[in-house]
């Protein structure tokens, strides 16, 4: 239960009439397919000289051509049809159909599905019942989430209905470009792009952690930060050991008296970290090796280079890209969902532990209240039985969870529930007056 106070009256008829306002806009945009499809069905394009429904729609409403097409399109997938035997047929979508009738998604969502189906369509031997068990767990998807969400539920519907994809590029990396141009008064202009998943992971992660602000008065701008930290990589790579340093020191050191052995079995591997340096601009030491990378896949289909890996911002990299970097020695391999890897710390720490982190960044790919994109680097590990209140420090009593939606979980009635081992938040009756818990966390389809 939070601290805030309760929503009044005048508040609560305000949310209801948007609730109730928007769930008839929606339907009534349905009912304008419905509309579409009957023009299409009588023929009346052809009766008025038109001779596509698509251009009598674009001169009826005034509208694009893309537009027009699009509605047209809609309605040939979401209403339901006639064969020519004069039988009734089911939508070509029809899961979505109805929740778009009923008013419960819009116009984004659909465009969404519409898009990710095609793209099923395409899939070569793909069994008829994965794709209609996609299209209608697409739909329940649409009716909790935005469609820029619904966007990476898609992506990871793709990718277990078709675990091959695409083959990868091998000349991906390539493709990867850095253009530096010379100004007459000496200044530098850059510009970047990465098309590679895995690559353009490492770079922003790196960058993430170096153009943190240095203390509480840092005023820098991030584009300001991001150009220091861009400083501090050269000169590190520049300085003794780093990769452009002319020395001969050997990567072979004698381990030091009375130093521990390296444990080679461990479940969880600690990362290598080189000896910190003094960074600049009034930063904190940090260690300037590359940054840790964390790439999440079923063991099964890393055998057999098929299906795909997960990175912490929850983009997708193909199997022989997880493969490759498989071989490196600062990938953390992590091992999910077994009850005895050393995960729990019970009532002896109050704060995470940096398995526990490491989980909870995999679980949740971020702040876990559902629609927030927020990268997990940018979350607080947050005990959903208080640990004040004898809650332990556990990975099934803890979310991931920005500042704001952090306080938004203290003060305003939302309840977090872990449910099959996931965060499910379930809103206050003035948000939602059903109450329904809506899955958190990385975007999954529904099962």
């Amino acid at each position: 239960m939070s601290e805030g106070g309760a929503v009044g009256q005048a508040e609560r008829e305000a949310l209801d009439r948007f609730r109730d306002g928007i769930t008839a806009l929606r339907a009534a945009q349905y009912r304008l397919l419905e509309d579409v499809a009957d023009l299409q069905r009588l023929g009346v394009a052809r009766q008025t000289g038109d001779r596509f429904t698509e251009r009598l729609v674009q001169e009826l409403g005034r509208l694009n051509r893309r537009d027009a097409d699009r509605l047209v399109d809609e309605a040939a997938d979401l209403v339901p049809q006639l064969a020519l035997s004069g039988e009734p047929l089911p939508p070509r979508l029809p899961a979505t159909a109805t929740v778009y009738a009923g008013g419960e998604i819009g116009p984004g969502h659909v465009a969404v599905i519409r898009r990710t189906m095609s793209r099923l369509d395409k899939v070569d031997g793909l069994d008829p019942a994965v794709w209609a068990e996609t299209e209608a767990s697409l739909a329940e998807a649409a009716t909790r989430l935005s469609p820029d969400a619904l966007v990476r539920v898609a992506a990871r519907a793709l990718a277990y209905a078709d675990p091959d994809g695409a083959a990868p590029d091998p000349r991906e990396e390539r493709d990867d470009e850095l253009l530096m141009s010379s100004r007459r008064d000496g200044t530098l202009r850059m510009t970047a792009t990465f098309r590679g998943a895995v690559n353009a992971e490492i770079v922003r992660e790196g960058f993430d952690a170096a153009s943190t602000p240095a203390d509480p008065d840092d005023d820098r701008s991030l584009g300001n930060r991001q150009a220091g930290a861009l400083v501090e990589f050269v000169l590190g790579a520049q300085g003794a050991g780093g990769i452009l340093a002319d020395d001969d020191i050997s990567e072979s050191q004698p381990e030091a008296a009375g130093s521990e052995p390296e444990v080679e079995d461990a479940l969880i591997p600690a990362p290598r970290t080189p000896e910190p340096r003094v960074a600049l601009r009034r930063r904190a030491p940090r260690s300037m090796g590359r940054p840790l990378l964390t790439i999440t896949m079923d063991h099964r289909w890393l055998q057999a280079a098929v299906g795909h890996g997960t990175l912490d911002s929850g983009h997708l990299a193909d199997a022989a890209t997880v493969r490759r970097w498989a071989c490196d020695a600062e990938i953390i391999p992590m091992v999910l969902g077994s009850k005895s890897e050393p995960l729990d710390v019970g009532r002896l720490a109050r704060t995470a532990t940096d398995a526990i982190r490491r989980a909870l960044n995999i679980r949740d790919g971020g702040c876990a209240f559902p629609g927030c994109t927020r990268p997990p680097r940018r979350c607080h590990a947050h005990h959903i039985h208080h640990w004040l209140d004898g809650g332990d420090t556990e990975l099934h009593n803890m979310v991931l969870l920005c500042q704001h939606h952090h306080l938004v979980i203290h003060h305003d009635h939302w309840v977090v529930d872990m449910i099959d081992g996931l965060p499910w938040f379930t809103p206050p009756p003035w948000i939602d007056p059903d109450q329904r818990p809506r899955l958190g966390g990385r975007p999954r389809v529904p099962t």
